[in-house]
């Protein structure tokens, strides 16, 4: 049974559940906000799908054995390209898949904003929902189902989500589809619903009302500023960038609240597991309005990925570029520092008892004045190599 093998290995994709054949799986959450599969033994029948097909215990084979076609690019549509967390391309791809009368399917936040979910959809309005990242963990039960009834009645399909869940529904699905598109991101590690809804909570009640719009990566102050944006149902605002955000703190600075599973992540590497891949081109020197408004990395990692992506041109800025010079901007495409802070099992002791943003900077407060202290050694460093010959490392 998957529960006895899996472990904290797992990754939450609960795809055993859509996949067992008695409805035997349902999942549990644990005290960190992460689900877990727990098998009723009573209705179990041993038939061992869920450990045959789990893509963490088989480390599901990735698609192509090349290197992707790697470009730098972003929607032309420049409204939604300051609306997005990149550059706009998932948009893109996913409007080109309904201009094609196909369905896409991706994350969108509740109607609370506490938590997210996958959903399958065919209108503008479904994209406008699952576009934007959402950096805590979707719930996909259901999804997977879904998904492959579509496709067994011939519906083509764009599929977006983390690595993992990518393969999840190559195992769930069990062959190639040609009318199904699959589109990972580059992913730094998930994080916690519960680490979410307790953000949200903390905010609704120091503004006095509940949230109406939650914006991740809000560009305000520019892409590179990881801004985050909260509208309340008063009128109310509250901005943070990087500099003063208690969630990208504990999330990008301190990986306090991330999945235990995503410090050993199996899905970072090349080839990767789906047909499309994007994320944010950081490295790149695009120039002053480019870096305000977002640039985003593509990996064109099938055939078939090839093709649709071309068929979405029509919509997007794109030049192309090297893997070299994307994994140098974003080491997550391969593997990143994606280590649990040494305090993360005192924030989840503590999540319940303090507000969130407090016990944020509380933790890591340490942690930053290793930072202060390091950071004027570290550019006295390069200043030397400059002065010495040695030239700025890249």
């Amino acid at each position: 049974m998957i529960n006895q093998q899996i472990g904290k290995a797992c990754c939450g994709c609960k795809m055993c559940g859509d996949l067992c054949p008695k409805g035997a799986i349902a999942f549990e959450t644990d005290n960190e906000g992460f689900w877990y599969p727990s098998v009723n033994p009573e209705a179990c029948v041993q038939c061992g799908l869920c450990v045959k097909k789990c893509p963490v215990l088989r480390e599901t084979e990735n698609k192509t054995a090349f290197s992707p076609d790697v470009c730098c690019a972003w929607i032309q549509d420049e409204d939604i390209r300051l609306k997005s967390t990149s550059g706009g391309v998932y948009y893109a791809l996913a409007e080109t898949m309904l201009q094609q009368n196909g369905y896409i399917a991706g994350c969108v936040f509740s109607d609370d904003w506490k938590s997210a979910k996958h959903i399958v959809g065919r209108t503008k309005a479904d994209l406008e929902r699952i576009f934007r990242s959402k950096y805590f963990q979707s719930d996909t039960a259901g999804v997977y189902r879904q998904v492959k009834a579509l496709l067994e009645q011939g519906e083509k399909l764009l599929f977006c989500g983390t690595p993992c869940q990518n393969a999840a529904l190559r195992e769930y699905l069990g062959r190639e589809y040609e009318n199904l598109v699959q589109c990972d991101f580059v992913c730094r590690g998930i994080n916690s619903p519960k680490a979410h809804r307790a953000h949200v909570e903390e905010l609704e009640k120091r503004y006095g009302a509940p949230v109406e719009f939650f914006n991740f990566k809000n560009k305000s102050a520019g892409w590179t500023m990881l801004g985050l944006l909260v509208t309340f149902r008063n009128g109310e605002q509250d901005f943070t960038d990087r500099n003063t955000s208690a969630w990208t703190e504990g999330y990008i600075t301190s990986n306090l609240y991330m999945r235990p599973s995503c410090e050993h992540c199996r899905f970072k590497k090349i080839p990767r597991v789906s047909d499309i891949s994007f994320g944010d081109f950081w490295g790149l020197d695009g120039g002053p309005e480019n870096m305000r408004k977002g640039m985003s990395l593509v990996m064109v990692n099938t055939g078939k990925g090839r093709k649709f992506y071309e068929q979405a041109l029509p919509l997007l800025h794109s030049e192309p570029q090297t893997l070299e010079k994307a994994i140098a901007g974003n080491g997550c495409i391969l593997n990143c520092p994606s280590y649990n802070h040494k305090k993360r099992t005192a924030f989840f002791q503590n999540l319940d008892k303090e507000d969130f943003s407090r016990l944020v900077f509380r933790l890591d407060r340490g942690m930053k004045l290793k930072r202060r202290i390091r950071k004027p050694f570290s550019l006295a460093k390069r200043l030397l190599r400059k002065l010495t010959g040695g030239g700025e490392r890249t």
